[in-house]
């Protein structure tokens, strides 16, 4: 499975990620604001589903452990690939998001914060409205794309990758996050595709860096 969404070829990758881009715009134009009114009528679960958006936080300390483990020659022989990775991994994460957030500007599915100016962040459930605005400034037009989702997709991918047998957790923990943050309405679907989409970016560039690092080593090392 973890094949399908690291294909080797460029016609496999402009498949892919031409995929995922019909699939974002087909979810912004067809059905974001409809499954926004269908989450903020739902009461159930609240509590549980709030904790699975605290997916990223757990992957990321878990990175963290990963990257100082390798403070141990004898774990740093086995591992240093994916801690090299996995730093290469948080630093392009953080950066796209904040990027492509300034970039689409888009608005919340609901209120959540009070403004500086007085009354609250626009949204589609408090005031119908559901907009993109590119290089607005401000928490109100941070939507697009859901850093959560961001987030667990590039970490877990990259985990994934190295370590297939726990693919188990790696699955749980993708669908973990954009259950808690689409129950919890605190994203629009087609944020957390674009989300998606970007953390599986950010995970091969990271590959692909590292992959460049460890020829550029290797040569050096054979001069």
């Amino acid at each position: 499975m973890i094949k399908s969404v690291f294909p080797s070829s460029l016609k496999g990758l402009a498949l892919l990620y031409g995929s995922l881009i019909l699939l974002c715009l087909f979810s912004i134009l067809f059905l974001d604001r409809n499954v926004a009114e269908l989450m903020h009528q739902q009461p159930y679960g609240r509590q549980i589903l709030k904790w699975f958006s605290y997916t990223p936080i757990l992957l990321e300390f878990t990175a963290g452990l990963v990257i100082a483990a390798c403070m141990s020659q004898t774990f740093r022989q086995k591992y240093l690939t994916l801690a090299i990775e996995l730093l290469l991994t948080i630093a392009l994460a953080f950066v796209t998001r904040l990027a492509t957030k300034y970039l689409f500007g888009r608005t919340w599915p609901e209120s959540w914060f009070e403004l500086p100016s007085g009354g609250h962040n626009p949204s589609w459930i408090a005031d119908g409205v559901e907009a993109f605005h590119p290089f607005a400034e401000g928490l109100s037009y941070n939507s697009f794309p859901s850093g959560h989702a961001l987030f667990t997709f590039a970490l877990a991918l990259t985990f994934w990758r190295h370590l297939a047998q726990f693919r188990l957790i790696w699955i749980s923990l993708l669908i973990g996050a954009l259950a808690g943050q689409l129950g919890m309405n605190y994203h629009y679907v087609g944020d957390l595709v674009a989300g998606a989409s970007f953390g599986l970016l950010v995970s091969h560039g990271a590959q692909h860096i590292a992959t460049k690092l460890s020829w550029l080593q290797s040569k050096n090392v054979s001069n």
